[in-house]
């Protein structure tokens, strides 16, 4: 008989690996702006549409800008098929309030439902999402930065503290 695996809930999946994706950034060992670098590098090309290309333009990129490049490679896991609809919702969402577009108008438009065709409105579906996916990777990335960058000094601020106290 076979011995059954136990496996956690869904949600506590989740929340362990969030933690160790976490532990892995905090405990590299560059200075906290470089692996603050990195994550922004990856952030910005994981959320930008680069069709499955994010972890190399990510590793070049942090290559190019003395990032860390482990960094550059996790942070770019913050798209995946989980937040892949959250990022892709609030790009056209911030893209349609950009270009004063209303969101009801180009779902219409990317059904094809008004008796055009699909490629015809495609490059302005295009062009309204990316201009909202373009303010929100930018947003994201500055976040991310900031974040990793606290949360690496804290961390080490800490690490330090309980050396010296112990």
């Amino acid at each position: 008989m076979k011995k059954r695996i136990k496996r956690h809930p869904f949600n506590r999946r989740i929340k362990r690996r969030l933690r160790f994706v976490y532990l892995k950034i905090i405990r590299l060992s560059d200075p906290p702006e470089r692996i603050a670098r990195g994550v922004a590098i990856g952030v910005l090309m994981g959320i930008l549409p680069t069709f499955g290309l994010g972890v190399f333009l990510s590793l070049g990129a942090a290559f190019a800008f003395r990032a860390n490049k482990a960094a550059a490679v996790l942070g770019s896991m913050i798209m995946n098929p989980f937040t892949s609809p959250f990022f892709w919702g609030i790009s056209a969402a911030v893209g349609s309030f950009i270009m004063r577009e209303d969101r009801a108008e180009l779902l219409i438009r990317l059904r094809g439902a008004d008796g055009e065709s699909i490629l015809k409105n495609a490059g302005w579906l295009t062009a309204v999402y990316m201009t909202g996916n373009v303010v929100v990777s930018a947003v994201f990335t500055v976040i991310s930065y900031y974040l990793v960058k606290i949360w690496v000094s804290e961390h080490r601020r800490h690490k330090a503290a309980k050396k010296k106290a112990g």
